[in-house]
């Protein structure tokens, strides 16, 4: 199976990046860009729901949490809508310097490398959206 690891230093506290991805209403302002209107919902326990959806791009994820360890990490089983096979993401969280955070997204579980390239464009995206949030600067595709 296939993986990927994608990272970036966000400009804000640990708390703060964990509410921007376990918060259904925070989550929603910046996972996607603002013209898909993005709507969410995350409740923040095993076997929870991990959900985003944009009706304007025709796109859902519809994850389960798989464990929790706030603030630290998220794992989720990663599934988009209409689709059987479920990919594995675990989001880690750490303080950085200056009050920065460094997230390390790693999706593991794809069949193929054209599933994992465009999730590898997917997260860096995600993640740039967050940064521009907050500053900072985006990492290593690995």
């Amino acid at each position: 199976m296939l993986e990927l690891t994608e990272e970036a230093l966000v400009a804000a506290s640990v708390d703060t990046v964990w509410a921007d991805f376990t918060e259904s209403h925070r989550l929603a302002e910046w996972i996607w860009p603002p013209r898909f209107e993005t709507t969410a919902l995350v409740e923040q326990r095993e076997l929870g729901r991990w959900h985003i959806r944009s009706d304007v791009a025709e796109l859902a994820v519809e994850a389960t949490v798989l464990t929790v360890d706030r603030p630290k990490s998220l794992r989720l089983a990663w599934k988009w809508a209409g689709e059987e096979h479920a990919t594995d993401v675990e989001i880690t969280l750490a303080a950085a310097a200056d009050g920065a955070t460094r997230v390390i997204v790693r999706h593991t579980g794809f069949v193929s490398a054209d599933e994992r390239a465009s999730h590898i464009e997917g997260w860096s995206n995600c993640l740039q959206r967050l940064i521009d949030r907050y500053g900072g600067t985006p990492g290593e595709h690995l």
